[in-house]
């Protein structure tokens, strides 16, 4: 193959995994990660467990490679994901020196997630290799890898660093098991394929125990973080008779509780649980004064559409907004009025008008996995 096709191969997106390209591409990355001495990672905003994960696999693959790797990190982790080991290793600054041989970023939707320091940093690699499995994204890499059929970006990297001649290392294993599991919600979500089960019996296989890993994310839960939950349990409300569930959080409900904004992650697992839910929705006042809006569809509405409306994005089924100079309440009756619209041009089969961005919308985090210690962005 020349170099421009291996280009032209490399920069593609997305890929289709079982594909001979899907295969090249791998191979590529494989072969860039042999010559590499130094490599750097980092992940969107706000960590979740699929963006942790990937970043403390790549770290703990290249310390067992003796291959030196930074991994970036500026924002506090949610506590169901802090217990991975390598975390103390995590930095907010590129150390002085000649420049990274791989850069990898890992979980971006879209390069304004990035923001102004992580976007420099990216600059500053000599081959950048992007990793993600969200849908509909431009690749932002010299090599794009935008599996949109994979569980979790962690269900990639194990491809990649998997070794057909030795078993990788428990410390490589455990985060990438990790990210599958959030991002298909302990394997309950649609996203969950016989792939992500082959992957998670391969691991199973290697010696991986899945009890403690299970237990340090979905039953470490804090006091403060149980009374966020509660709080928001008693305000459920539901409109469009039963099939759209809502409820919201308030700054004072942070500060007399004495919470933290990862204690709200999760909350809206609970309303899903719903029987007759359509669309679920969560909001809750940030430190900064802006409001965000968490949504979630059981299938009908495509809720990623209603969260770009507002500047936000995610899945079809899960998708989250930050919006700025609203309301709560006046922002609540608005988006509930969109998501009834919605609904009922989904059950009569007719396609609702775009709305145009409201005022006050602006890019939000797009959204990180479905359980305990995502960021509750939507997925």
């Amino acid at each position: 193959m020349h170099d421009d096709a291996l280009t032209t191969l490399a920069r593609s997106y997305p890929t289709v995994a079982g594909t001979a390209e899907y295969d090249r591409k791998i191979g590529l990355i494989k072969d860039a990660l042999r010559q590499a001495r130094r490599l750097v990672s980092i992940a969107h905003p706000f960590s979740d467990g699929d963006a942790l994960g990937s970043q403390l696999a790549l770290h703990h693959w290249a310390e067992w490679q003796g291959k030196d790797c930074v991994s970036l990190n500026f924002d506090p982790l949610p506590p169901q994901i802090s217990w991975l080991p390598g975390t103390a290793a995590l930095v907010d600054r590129l150390p002085d020196g000649e420049p990274f041989d791989l850069f990898f970023l890992m979980e971006t939707t879209d390069p304004a997630r990035l923001g102004e320091e992580r976007t420099r940093l990216f600059a500053r690699a000599r081959t950048r290799i992007h990793l993600d499995h969200h849908p509909g994204l431009r690749g932002l890499g010299e090599i794009n890898l935008i599996d949109e059929g994979a569980s979790s970006t962690c269900e990639i990297l194990y491809y990649i660093l998997k070794d057909d001649h030795r078993p990788l290392p428990l410390t490589v294993l455990e985060p990438l098991y990790l990210g599958i599991m959030t991002d298909t919600g302990n394997f309950r979500y649609a996203n969950t394929t016989p792939r992500a089960h082959r992957i998670a019996a391969e691991m199973l296989e290697a010696g991986l125990r899945v009890p403690p890993i299970y237990k340090k994310v979905y039953e470490a839960n804090s006091h403060t973080r149980v009374a966020m939950h509660g709080r928001a349990m008693a305000r459920v409300a539901r409109a469009a008779g039963g099939k759209i569930v809502h409820s919201w959080l308030t700054a004072a409900d942070f500060a007399e509780i004495g919470a933290s904004e990862v204690d709200a992650d999760g909350c809206i697992s609970h309303l899903c649980s719903i029987v007759g839910m359509e669309v679920a929705l969560l909001f809750r006042e940030l430190p900064d004064g802006r409001l965000k809006v968490s949504f979630r569809s059981a299938g009908r509405v495509d809720v990623q559409a209603l969260a770009k409306a507002y500047g936000g994005g995610g899945h079809t089924l899960a998708a989250s907004a930050n919006v700025a100079g609203r309301s709560l309440a006046d922002l609540r009756q608005e988006v509930l009025d969109r998501v009834a619209a919605a609904l009922a041009a989904a059950e009569t089969g007719s396609a609702a008008d775009g709305p145009r961005r409201p005022a006050g919308a602006t890019a939000a985090e797009p959204p990180g996995c479905h359980g305990p210690g995502a960021r509750d962005e939507g997925e």
